[in-house]
């Protein structure tokens, strides 16, 4: 082979790598290093305009962005881009919503911490405790925690993976709660494991009361105990008429006071025995 035909492949092997490159690198928004290192991880596509990230190539779970889905005592409409708890609208702002979404469409795989601040603040540099707070505020709302981890794993020095069995569907079958707050004639369910109660919109029980402050008490249920604690409230928290200043037990029937409301706990035991019922029915 002569000199010039060597110089012909030579251009044309170049050029077909060169054109090879382009494709990989190419990516709505993206600069070449970026696409081409989302590419290695095996997330492509990904596009910021995009609320959260597409599947990776193989072995993915459904996007569930076309359906409703369930887990613990919550539900999330994708479409109406809404969280409700126990019934109720819990307001998220756009970022908290976008941070449950992600994490739910890469379940059960550990989203990192460099992943999730690439989706929630592009092109932004922001610390670390950013990402920190959005967690922490997210399982608050949906009643999980950092010790107990039932929804949101915590992966230290690495990221995040939502853990929570998922439903399709709006709702979970309901069933009688093990525990409750009743203010007058209203029962107030508590799930397993933190109850926030306060006057704000997104704690859960509300009780909206003028003496009653905006977190006010914390009521953790938790293997058949329940615990109450105040959140540094304005009128404080008393528990049959005692005011409470740190964690104390509660029993079935016991009085709770925020404030000048007045609740009854009510803890329901499944093991318990039938009451035997002496004289005429």
């Amino acid at each position: 082979m002569n000199q010039g035909n060597e110089n012909k492949l030579l251009r044309g092997a170049l050029s077909g790598r060169g054109s090879r490159d382009a494709r990989l690198n190419a990516g709505p928004g993206r600069g070449p290093r970026r696409a081409f290192a989302t590419e290695q991880r095996g997330l492509w596509p990904y596009d910021r305009s995009w609320a959260i990230l597409a599947p990776a190539r193989s072995g993915a779970t459904p996007s569930p962005r076309s359906m409703n889905i369930a887990f613990a005592d919550c539900s999330v409409d994708f479409k109406a881009r809404q969280l409700t708890r126990g019934g109720r609208i819990v307001p998220l702002e756009p970022k908290m919503f976008q941070l449950l979404e992600v994490l739910i469409e890469r379940r059960p795989a550990v989203v990192s911490n460099s992943e999730l601040d690439e989706i929630l603040w592009p092109k932004v540099y922001v610390a670390r405790t950013s990402l920190t707070r959005l967690i922490s505020e997210l399982r608050t709302l949906i009643g999980d925690s950092p010790r107990e981890s039932r929804i949101i794993r915590t992966v230290y020095k690495t990221g995040y993976a939502f853990c929570a069995d998922v439903m399709a569907g709006t709702t979970r079958p309901q069933a009688i709660p093990a525990a409750s707050l009743w203010w007058s004639d209203r029962q107030l369910a508590l799930s397993e494991g933190a109850n926030i109660a306060g006057r704000g919109e997104e704690c859960s029980p509300v009780i909206d009361a003028s003496t009653v402050s905006r977190r006010h008490a914390r009521v953790t249920i938790r293997r058949g105990m329940a615990t109450i604690e105040d959140l540094g409230s304005t009128n404080g928290t008393y528990v049959n008429g005692v005011r409470i200043c740190a964690p104390t037990a509660l029993a079935d029937d016991d009085e709770i006071a925020l404030g000048k409301v007045v609740l009854r706990f009510r803890a329901r035991d499944p093991a318990a025995s039938t009451a035997f019922v002496t004289g005429d029915a």
